[in-house]
């Protein structure tokens, strides 16, 4: 995913609710989340209904991150550290005084930031950054095919593509960068357009099995599933190939239209989104 269209992470913060704790949440802890490009909250900031205790253990549960400080071995954020550690979820202690932090927890990361906030700041954040956008990218590493035009990954947002007016078809390279083999049944691909075809989809080099499936979305737009690799094993590829609406008019400069397309990826652990667009050309020169 483009890392300016990526939603921010979430970083929850567990901490005894007391004044002395306040320039540290608002110049340490959140200083660091911002410096680290990762929203941050706790949980007093907060309007929510019902109880406090229910909130916190939502927050844990959707954050992609949780920071923890420990000082003075306050007995609710143990306990809260102990039930997002149940959870499987990624928490960094703090604590001003290293015999806060229990010997067994000692090896799970951790800043010693003595009362410095500025120390707090500096050394946080890159610990922040890490374990928040590991949590996100461990989410899409889920999803283990990537799509190629060419020899180019769709991960690079904007790509335009030129194709010849006089054969409208373009090839997608669908990648298994994953360690497991996806069945057809495991899978699938859609292309989603701001308009129908004139052309059905086919599946390059087996033309007889043509079949696709167009629906019209709610925003106007038509996804068109298209028929896919039978299997792929790991670090295997398949070719998807489908045709384009002959009818579109024929780019012959840079600022003629391009027509944008979404690439979806469905698996049994989500969606992914690649995104293109097009130009019918007269050859093959990139005219934009």
């Amino acid at each position: 995913m483009n890392a300016s269209t990526r939603p921010k992470p979430f970083c929850f913060v567990l901490m005894p609710f007391d004044r002395k704790f306040d320039d540290v949440y608002e110049f340490g802890i959140r200083g660091a989340c911002e410096d680290a490009s990762v929203y941050c909250e706790r949980v007093d900031e907060q309007i929510f209904p019902g109880s406090m205790l229910d909130r916190i253990y939502n927050q844990i549960s959707t954050a992609d991150l949780l920071v923890a400080d420990m000082t003075g071995r306050n007995p609710n954020v143990f306990y809260e550290v102990g039930y997002a550690h149940s959870q499987g979820k990624n928490v960094i202690l703090l604590t001003q005084q290293a015999d806060d932090i229990p010997f067994d927890l000692r090896h799970f990361p951790h800043v010693v930031y003595g009362g410095q906030i500025k120390d707090l700041r500096r050394e946080l954040a890159p610990r922040v950054k890490h374990f928040a956008y590991e949590a996100i990218d461990g989410e899409l590493e889920q999803i283990g095919l990537e799509v190629f035009v060419g020899n180019v990954s769709l991960d690079q947002d904007g790509l335009e593509v030129a194709v010849p007016a006089s054969n409208p078809r373009l090839s997608l390279t669908v990648f298994n960068r994953s360690t497991k083999t996806y069945e057809s049944d495991d899978y699938s691909v859609a292309v989603i357009a701001p308009f129908p075809w004139d052309k059905p989809y086919y599946l390059g080099l087996t033309l007889s099995n043509a079949s696709t499936l167009v629906s019209e979305l709610p925003d106007g737009r038509y996804l068109h599933r298209l028929t896919v690799p039978a299997k792929l094993f790991p670090g295997d590829f398949g070719t998807v190939t489908f045709g384009l609406d002959s009818s579109l008019p024929v780019s012959r400069n840079a600022q003629s239209q391009a027509f944008p397309l979404v690439i979806r990826i469905y698996t049994a652990s989500g969606s992914r989104d690649f995104h293109l667009s097009f130009q019918l050309v007269k050859d093959l020169e990139q005219s934009g």
